[in-house]
């Protein structure tokens, strides 16, 4: 996780890269720290951040605009405000921002990088296929629309593709992708990324490849639960 810090206080800075680096996190850390802006344009262009710590006055310059920079470039970035008070709060949501927090509130900066974490962990969450030649793939959730469940083996449907083989723990796999990617097991056979569904039909879905996936008639009322509840987030 590679973490941009650019705040005018060089002792705010460092208590920030100390308070960042006490965290618990199985992810690999990497910070950048500056107490100016100059500079900072060539390492946007050279270096995609996942997470942006910006301040709202950086030495007189504006640090929104340097979010705005950081958006344009990566969009994925996630930008935190740190400010004195909460008189930039509107400009800061306006600079695409994912958070603003005073400087004081340790609690609020805690919680804000643990869900920040929790973001950067669901966008960069992959799971890896053992095929059935002896390789193995790598997914994204984003990349399966359904998986097959057969006797044989799964059977993993991506827009344009088909892989045969099989996931190691795959009860495990199956309870991250409904809790954190829309997966849903529509029928004792397919296990559907309900991103996809382009038409719901009585007994099946229609997918946006032109597939067809059946639906189980005997859990008809939780999967109409399921994708009203999708629908009701997206």
């Amino acid at each position: 996780m590679k973490i941009l810090i650019c705040e005018q206080s060089e002792e705010f800075v460092d208590h920030m890269v100390k308070t960042i680096r006490s965290y618990p996190c199985d992810e690999e850390i990497i910070i950048e720290s500056y107490t100016d802006t100059v500079g900072i344009a060539r390492r946007i262009e050279k270096e995609n951040f996942d997470l942006a710590y910006l301040g709202g006055v950086i030495n007189g310059r504006n640090g929104f605009e340097l979010g705005r920079m950081i958006h344009e470039k990566n969009p994925a970035c996630l930008l935190i405000y740190v400010c004195e008070d909460y008189r930039y709060m509107h400009e800061g949501f306006r600079a695409y921002g994912f958070q603003m927090v005073l400087k004081p509130q340790e609690k609020l900066f805690d919680y804000e990088f643990k869900r920040a974490l929790m973001i950067y962990k669901k966008l960069h969450y992959h799971i890896l296929f053992h095929l059935d030649n002896g390789k193995t793939h790598d997914f994204l959730p984003s990349e399966i629309m359904y998986i097959v469940i057969n006797n044989d083996g799964l059977e993993v449907v991506t827009e344009d593709r088909r892989f045969k083989g099989h996931f190691e723990n795959f009860k495990k796999i199956q309870q991250e992708l409904m809790n954190q990617h829309h997966f849903f097991p529509m029928h004792p056979n397919y296990f559907v990324n309900m991103e996809y569904i382009s038409v719901v039909r009585n007994g099946e879905l229609g997918m946006d490849n032109g597939d067809c996936v059946p639906t189980s008639a005997m859990n008809k009322e939780i999967i109409d639960d399921a994708i009203q509840s999708y629908m009701r987030e997206i």
